[in-house]
């Protein structure tokens, strides 16, 4: 007799084992050890490629973002100039930061998958 208090449920790879995408169906498990290997292989390529896809477009915002200048007059000459209005150091720092912890953060959303 099983207490309800050590219900105990079976492993992702196990035969009736589920995850949130994988085994895909109920027979999987008894897939030969390869072709599941390829499949889920291709999975994990498709979310790095998504992946790559928000690292390139939160990389080219961080540029468009930093990049701004504007024209100001300089009083003591009477010259309009250019400035930037971020500071560059600010913004390099911004980009380590996510080149950084990209991995860490791809490695997590792999493993809750």
């Amino acid at each position: 007799q099983v207490s309800r208090f050590h219900l105990v449920m079976a492993r992702i790879c196990d035969p009736g084992g589920r995850g949130l995408i994988f085994p895909l169906t109920d027979a999987e498990a008894s897939w030969e050890g390869w072709v599941r290997a390829v499949l889920y292989l291709f999975a994990m390529l498709y979310l790095f490629l998504g992946v790559n896809i928000a690292a390139d477009k939160f990389v080219s915002a961080i540029e468009g973002i930093t990049s701004t200048k504007k024209r100001v007059l300089q009083r003591s000459t009477g010259r309009v100039i250019t400035v930037s209005v971020w500071n560059g150091t600010v913004a390099n720092l911004t980009l380590l930061a996510l080149g950084s912890s990209a991995p860490e953060i791809l490695l997590s959303v792999v493993e809750i998958i």
